[in-house]
Order: C-alpha cells, then sequence, then structure tokens
C-alpha cells in the first residue's frame, strides 16, 4: 500500500463551516484547511448554492484546540 504523501492519516479530527469567519479562526489555532467544495439545494430553477470549508487537526500538534469564540 502507498503511503498518503499529504498526511491525511495524521487527521485526528474533522470540522466543516460554511463561514469563511469561522474557517479562518480555526485555521488561527493551527486546523488545515482539506477541502472547499459548493453543495446545491432548492428549486430546479432558483438553485441556492452553498460553500463548505472542510478542516482537519493533526495529531502531531497534540490536543485538538478549538477556537474559544467559533460563533
Amino acid at each position: 500500500m502507498e503511503k498518503d504523501n499529504r498526511g491525511l492519516e495524521k487527521i485526528a479530527s474533522l470540522y466543516q463551516t460554511q463561514s469563511v469567519e469561522v474557517a479562518n479562526k480555526y485555521i488561527g489555532e493551527g486546523w488545515i484547511l482539506l477541502n472547499i467544495h459548493t453543495t446545491d439545494y432548492g428549486h430546479p430553477v432558483e438553485r441556492h448554492q452553498e460553500t463548505v470549508f472542510t478542516l482537519g487537526w493533526n495529531s502531531e500538534k497534540g490536543e485538538v484546540k478549538l477556537p474559544k469564540n467559533r460563533f
């Protein structure tokens, strides 16, 4: 089996948010931005999109750190 060069095997915790501000707070605590994707929902003619940020905590950094004021 090949080793994952991105280090994903070291991700101990995941967090998803639709807020840029919240994502930046997690990044400020040392979280890694793993993915950005959009979701579609609603009526086929008037679709709504949301951006979702997926962040991960690297276990090599020790205990998971959460932002004090996440919202």
